[in-house]
């Protein structure tokens, strides 16, 4: 494989489409410094991948395009192509899927944005892609193919890793790294899955061990809400007992407050009455007094208007007093200086009559130095032309003779080149080999690669496995998007799922409140949470769940609201309903007992309402409340205006439309405050949603394990097959290997033999030709000392003349000398009676100016005095007019004002009357409003009295079916000081132990045996994710294995190599690259350590880089990089200006080393030095006709050599 071409356009300096060939086997490119030869190497290094602006010299990677110049705009795009050909040769070429013909195109382009693009063979790639169809080739962006300015330098001062890379590219174990590096990461990947699958392992055990706490402390729940209900039963007439002592408390301070409230309306309606006949005279009043106010407001406006005209005018009469003053001494003044001017302007003209006269006769005489001062300066021009053309001619003629001499010399020096070069040719045609032995060697490497090459025959046919690797590893690919697809499904539906299952099956523990206005409250405070959880409605619930919601929301809130009736704390919730709640137990005797009284009520109602109520615990299929046996729901359309109210003692009707129906009356749920809630609506679209997700999390499970196994056995078959491809591969890279060396000796054989003849051929034909140039030589030598004899002959004929001439000219200096003296005196006394004249000018103009001005201000002033005089005498005519309106406005003034103040004290007398009467009226408001919101207070305690006594025995009747509210209540009447005993102690103990078991899981069981069958499945996937990890493994330890066999083969190879090339370019000496000590890594890692660059030239004992020339340092890196380019060839080498340090000497070792690996590598230097270009077969020239945009020229050195042989 070899480079063919390199395409620019728009890549920095290089505007115009430019194309590189390579034909030739050394090529150099030339040219003058800032032309843009370097440029040429950035490209090269920008294509292969390079990502640094700084690498490339630039600031930002946009900087590599055009930028523009002076008449050329800027470029938006820079595009670089690489073209190689012979790319699918089996020594040398590319292995690699994108390699498809003999030739390889590589294209990188960047636009403005910096959006940069990579293309082989048109395709559109990756910047990995491009990197990897050279991995083991020895080319890259920063690799030892190319080295830049400075570079060369910069490798023996390297760090022992970056000289590690360099011997690592040079062994191609580059490829190796890069599938490391992939089976590092899938190894990376299979260890984080194996830890996500024990971390989920071990939070699944953890909850294996909650769940079997929770189902124990289930069953002590049980027992504790058993023995609660029997409390809570005795407790209940206590509690009935207390809330009918208290209704009838309250009956009683409703009469009398009814009474208080009528009296204090009469008298606060007869204040008010009083006080409105009061407010229509303070009207009355008030207007007549902003009447007078306006009166005297107008009055005192026209007095002031008047004195201000009065004062006015008099101010006028003294500023024009002081005026005609000032004009009148204006006017003085400019008489004053009409006489000055006068006699100025006088004296001016007399002086001027005096100069003029003198000024004619010194322009005469200064016009006539002139004339003379020109003619001498004639006369002076004419020798001095005469004397440069005796010097032109002496010019030209040392210039010949110089000439001649430095023709001489270099010929000369020709002369002595031509006899080195030929006693060098001599030496080297004495020093020929015999060839025997290398024709022999040839042969046998000849027969052992035609061997190879049948096996690898056999080896080839692995593009079956390849394609059954592939076709798995995208069915892999396919089942894990597939599964992971499932799983992240499968995730959002199992937290959506444990959102609404906990919204709907979790106990919330009651707040406690250690403070509140009543137990009632308390209770309904308590049990709402838990009755938001545990409701659950039936078929025949799920319709009115609307209007169960405004139901359930009132009652709840009854204790804790104050807008709400009294009527209504009858029917706060029963203990045993709140026991009910917490527990989540369900109880009929509650239902049963208040069901028989509420049926003994109902059974009075009209038959056709009858058949239009149900009750609440048929629509509710949890709690078993005992409201719900008391509670009804009237499904008719029918008003109920006409039911009487009060037979309904301890039953509540709902109707659809919201009306609630009790023994306090009747009255809609919206009027009763925003108490009502949407729970029920909420958990039966909850418990629909759950029912769904339940199916889809069923069916997504059984799909996930069915998935999970598919890919688990396609990632089986696919490990085996890659472990098959692999050995297959590692036996074909071995034979390949082994049949590389031996075409690489063949070649090296045949290249040498060919060579050795090659060399015999040209080194007689060099020296043919150095006689010819011998005898051409000293003829054009004889021809140059015949020229420079002549003239130096001529150069003495004219050394007379100059003396001549020379004397000539000193003559007509001193006459041009005395003439200008003579015209600068005559120039001084003209200068200075013209600035003199010019400002006798300047001063009549200034005179004439200002007597101008005087005139023109003494008419100006003349005529103010008169007009300012005329004003005067007009306002003394106003002034006693005024004077009398003045007098007359402020007795007017005075006579409203008087008036006004007399109305204003009327208005306040009737205001205080007015204030004193509003606030007894306020008084009596207040009185009143303070009467009527105790009776209201005490109406709404009597309507709670009543309805809680209700509500207690709607429970009571819930718990004993016999019990009689009516018959209980006279039981009351007859005996109202009974003694009951309070059991409160042993039901909070109870309660207590309730709290203190804390949120309890009743699904417990069923969760449990759910949670088993999830964990037992998950020991097998650890066992499968651990086997892949050993595998992958084991992978990298073969790679490993790989890996340190060829580097330190190529280390081994190169270190050689390198000690002796650096003994052939230094005469002797020694050089080695040696791992370097490192006590941090372990034994087996020890040839992974860093590299050290030993370099001994000859005769110095020291062998430290650091004391090293930069010449030295130069050889000793070349040595270094052309050993690596023996042991691994890259199909180029680019080099930068290495050679500026060297001298000659040097300089021939360099270009020696060049051509000893041009056989096998291509090179492309840049240099300065003519020695280098003299081995170049073509010479590329980059010119820079227009500033800032570089243009190439190809010279081709054979062709151009065949050419001067023809025309010779």
């Amino acid at each position: 494989m070899r480079l063919k071409s390199l395409k620019l356009a728009g890549f920095k300096s290089f505007a115009n489409p430019t194309t590189f060939t390579f034909r030739h086997d050394i090529t150099a490119i030339v040219g003058p410094n800032g032309c843009g030869k370097s440029n040429v190497i950035d490209a090269i290094r920008w294509v292969l991948g390079e990502t640094s602006a700084k690498q490339l010299r630039g600031g930002a990677m946009s900087d590599v395009i055009f930028a523009g110049v002076e008449g050329r705009a800027a470029k938006s795009l820079a595009s670089v192509e690489l073209i190689f050909e012979h790319t699918q040769d089996e020594t040398h070429g590319i292995r690699h899927e994108l390699n498809l013909y003999q030739e390889l195109s590589l294209r990188r382009q960047v636009t403005k944005e910096g959006k940069s693009d990579y293309f082989i063979n048109g395709q559109r790639v990756r910047r990995r892609d491009v990197v990897d169809v050279f991995l083991g080739t020895g080319l890259g962006a920063r690799s030892y193919a190319v080295i830049e300015q400075g570079m060369i330098g910069r490798i023996v001062e390297s760090s022992p890793m970056q000289l590690r890379e360099f011997i690592e590219e040079g062994a191609g174990v580059s490829r190796y790294q890069v599938r490391r590096a992939d089976t590092e990461k899938k190894l990376s990947e299979t260890q984080d899955n194996l830890k996500r699958l024990s971390d989920l392992q071990g939070e699944l055990k953890k909850q294996h061990k909650t769940l079997i706490r929770q189902a124990e402390s289930a069953k002590q729940y049980q027992a504790l809400t058993d023995e609660l209900k029997v409390l809570q039963k005795d407790d209940l007439i206590r509690r009935l007992f207390e809330a009918w002592r208290h209704h009838e408390q309250k009956k009683g301070e409703q009469s009398k407050s009814s009474e208080t409230l009528a009296k204090l309306e009469a008298e606060a309606n007869q204040v008010r009455r009083e006080l409105d006949v009061l407010s229509a005279r303070v009207a009355e009043a008030q207007w007549l007094k902003d009447e007078a106010k306006d009166n005297y407001h107008n009055a005192q406006m026209a007095e002031q208007t008047a004195q201000h005209n009065f004062y006015t005018v008099n101010s006028q009469i003294a500023q024009n007093d002081e005026k005609i003053a000032r004009l009148n001494a204006q006017h003085h003044d400019a008489l004053t200086n009409i006489e000055h001017a006068q006699d100025e302007l006088l004296q001016i003209n007399q002086s001027l009559d005096l100069i003029l006269p003198e000024t004619e006769t010194m322009t005469h005489e200064l016009n006539n130095a002139k004339q003379t001062q020109s003619e001498a300066q004639m006369a002076w021009q004419s020798r001095r032309d005469e004397l440069n053309g005796l010097i032109q001619e002496k010019n030209n003629l040392e210039n010949l003779k110089k000439l001649a001499q430095s023709q001489r010399q270099r010929l000369e020096a020709g002369l002595t080149k031509w006899q080195a070069r030929y006693d060098e040719l001599v030496a080297a045609k004495s020093h020929f080999s015999d060839t025997t032995e290398a024709q022999k060697q040839l042969s046998a490497d000849t027969l052992k690669a035609a061997a190879l090459r049948q096996k690898l025959e056999h080896l080839n046919d692995d593009e079956a496995l390849k394609s059954v690797v592939e076709e798995l590893r995208v069915a892999v690919q396919t089942s894990q998007a597939h599964v992971q697809s499932q799983e992240k499904r499968h995730a959002s539906l199992m937290g959506e799922y444990e959102i609404l299952h906990k919204l709907t099956h979790t106990k919330v523990q009651s707040n406690k409140i250690t403070m509140a206005p009543d137990a009632d409250a308390l209770t309904a405070l308590n049990a709402l949470p838990s009755l938001k959880e545990s409701l659950a409605l039936t078929g025949a619930g799920l319709a009115h769940a609307d209007i169960l919601d405004q139901f359930l929301g009132f009652w709840l809130s009854a204790r804790l609201s104050d807008d709400l009736p009294t009527a209504f704390l009858d029917h706060a919730m029963d203990d045993n309903d709140h026991v009910i709640l917490k527990s989540g137990k369900k109880s009929d005797a509650g239902i049963v007992s208040s069901s028989i009284h509420a049926n003994e009520v109902i059974s009075q109602l009209p038959t056709s309402l009858q058949q239009q109520l149900v009750r609440f615990d048929r629509l509710f299929s949890a709690p078993t409340l005992e409201l719900f046996g008391r509670c009804y729901l009237y499904v008719g359309d029918e008003p109920l205006t006409d039911l009487q109210t009060g037979a309904l003692l301890g039953v509540m009707i709902v109707t659809k439309a919201g009306w609630l129906v009790g023994s306090f009356g009747m009255m809609h749920l919206s009027k009763l405050g925003d108490t009502s809630s949407q729970f029920l609506s909420d958990r039966k679209k909850h418990l629909e949603r759950l029912e769904v997700l339940e199916d889809e999390l069923n069916t997504l499970e059984d799909s996930l394990e069915k998935d999970q196994k598919q890919f688990k056995q396609a990632m089986t078959r696919l490990q085996s097959s890659k472990i098959e491809l692999e050995e297959v591969i590692a036996q074909k890279h071995a034979a390949t290997q082994q049949l590389h060396q031996l075409e690489q000796s063949v070649t090296t054989l045949t290249a040498k033999l060919d060579s050795e003849k090659s060399r015999r051929e040209s080194i007689d034909n060099q020296l043919k030709q150095l006689d010819d140039e011998n005898d051409s030589i000293k003829n054009e030598l004889q021809e140059l000392k015949v020229e420079i004899d002549t003239c130096e002959l001529s150069l003495s004929e004219l050394e007379p003349k100059f003396e001549q001439a020379n004397q000539a000219m000193a003559v007509q200096t001193a006459r041009i000398e005395e003439a200008a003296a003579k015209l600068k005196a005559q120039n001084d006394s003209y200068q200075a009676l013209q600035i003199k004249l010019g400002t006798l000018t300047q001063a009549k103009t200034h005179a004439e100016r200002l007597l101008e001005m005087a005139k023109h201000s003494a008419s100006q002033t003349q005529a103010d005095i008169e007009t300012t005089k005329s004003m005067q005498q007009e306002l003394s005519q106003k002034l006693p007019v005024l004077e009398e309106a003045f007098k007359a406005a402020k007795a007017v003034s005075h006579e409203l004002k008087l008036a006004s103040d007399e109305y204003e004290l009327a208005a306040k007398a009737q205001q205080i009357a007015q204030s004193q009467l509003q606030e007894t009226l306020t008084e009596a408001h207040t009185k009143f409003a303070t009467a009527q919101a105790a009776l209201a207070q005490i109406s709404a305690d009597t309507a709670v009295g009543e309805s809680r006594v209700q509500d207690i025995g709607g429970e009571l009747m819930r718990l004993d079916e016999s019990f009689n509210l009516a018959s209980k209540l006279a039981d009351f009447r007859t005996n109202s000081n009974q003694n009951f005993t309070d059991n409160s102690a042993r039901q909070n103990q109870i309660k207590i132990k309730i709290t203190e078991l804390g949120a309890v899981n009743l699904a417990a069981a069923a969760e449990l045996a759910e949670l088993e069958a999830r964990v037992s499945p998950m020991d097998e996937q650890i066992n499968d994710i651990t086997q892949s990890m050993k595998k992958l493994q084991d992978a990298i330890r073969a790679i490993d294995e790989k890996t340190k066999t060829l580097f330190l083969t190529a280390l081994e190879a190169v270190n050689k190599e390198l000690n002796a090339l650096f003994s052939k370019v230094f005469g002797g000496g020694q050089a080695s690259l040696t791992l370097m000590a490192d006590d941090d890594l372990p034994k087996s890692d020890k040839w992974r350590a860093g590299l050290v660059l030993m370099a001994q030239p000859k005769g110095k004992k020291n062998s430290r880089l650091a004391v090293l020339s930069g010449g030295e340092k130069t050889l000793t890196a070349l040595s270094l990089i052309f050993a690596i380019f023996k042991q691994h060839p890259a199909p180029f080498c680019v080099l930068d200006e290495v050679d500026a340090p060297l001298d000659d000497a040097n300089v021939a070792r360099f270009t020696g080393l060049i051509r000893e690996l041009a056989d096998d590598v291509q090179f492309i230097f840049i240099s300065h030095n003519k020695l280098a270009m003299q081995i170049a077969d073509e010479l590329k020239g980059i010119t820079m006709p227009t500033a800032g945009i570089s243009s190439l020229v190809t010279v081709d050195l054979q062709e151009a050599q065949k050419y001067l042989e023809i025309n010779d």
